[in-house]
């Protein structure tokens, strides 16, 4: 008789299967109604205020986790007919419920708003940042010239400037700006800016469709990865100015940073890269979390 008669080995393989199936299901429901962006919003908030070496402030990272969900939930809900190439399953979901993410999306901005309001009024105009610049990049400024949404390369730029004032700049609402304000702003601008291209290398088939004339689109795939990699390594200096745990945690995430871009040179599972680029600042707390707690109790 062979061992696997007496113990049923192939049963660890099907129960592991099953595992890995619920948790895509529930990474993919997380990411399709924007509460996995709107998490990395919190994360990056509490992230950033340990880079600027202030205590992370719970309201303002909940505050910027109602910003990203409405945010993201009105972009997905605009581009949804766009969704049909680049994320089908996406579509599907939000579609027959469109009415109802709206108005989740609107309450979600309002809470934001007078949260700040309440607490923060100083910082109140921060909160209006992301919607701000997007009228911008949809708008025609002046006759004769383009606007930023028909400009290659445009809508990295803005989307990572805005979520870096979002995200250092409130939580630095009540402290002394410095030089680590800037340097922080920068760190979080390239990074935001390098997470942005890395979807446009998955959605490359879908915009070159689209005829929307992205990084990848316009000089293909491998030199944006090339000079994401170069784009990294600006920001490597930066852990050498901030002070303390602060730059040790800005030099672990810039090293990450070129593991993510190496693996993610080619087309992966949607699923995976929103757990590597926008769960990046989950598994940085995570670390931290039990670096501090645990391997030194």
């Amino acid at each position: 008789m062979q061992i696997r008669e007496v113990f049923p080995f192939n049963i660890f393989g099907l129960v592991y299967r099953e595992i890995l199936e619920m948790m895509e299901k529930l990474l993919t429901f997380l990411a399709v109604t924007s509460l996995f962006i709107a998490g990395t919003g919190f994360f990056k908030t509490y992230i950033a205020s340990l880079l600027l070496g202030i205590e992370p402030n719970m309201l303002v990272c909940f505050t910027v986790f109602l910003v990203s969900f409405s945010v993201y939930t009105l972009d997905k809900l605009v581009d949804i007919e766009k969704d049909v190439s680049n994320m089908p399953q996406r579509r599907m979901f939000l579609y027959s419920r469109r009415e109802m993410f709206l108005w989740l999306a609107l309450v979600a901005y309002l809470i934001a708003a007078l949260l700040m309001m309440i607490f923060r009024p100083l910082a109140l105009p921060l909160v209006f940042v992301p919607v701000i610049a997007n009228a911008f990049y949809g708008m025609k400024l002046l006759p004769w010239l383009p606007r930023l949404k028909d400009i290659p390369v445009m809508k990295n730029f803005v989307v990572g400037a805005a979520w870096a004032v979002v995200t250092v700049l409130l939580p630095a609402s009540n402290s002394n700006y410095s030089e680590a304000c800037l340097l922080v702003l920068y760190f979080i601008f390239i990074k935001t800016f390098i997470d942005t291209v890395l979807y446009d290398i998955r959605d490359v088939s879908g915009d070159r469709l689209s005829g929307v004339r992205t990084m990848p689109v316009i000089i293909g795939e491998m030199p944006t990865v090339i000079l994401l990699l170069l784009l990294n390594t600006t920001i490597l200096p930066v852990s050498l100015f901030l002070e303390g745990d602060a730059g040790q945690i800005a030099m672990a995430l810039t090293l990450y940073g070129y593991a993510y871009i190496a693996y993610l040179r080619k087309r992966r599972n949607p699923v995976v890269l929103d757990m590597l680029v926008e769960g990046e600042w989950m598994s940085a707390f995570a670390a931290l979390y039990i670096l501090r707690n645990i391997l030194l109790m």
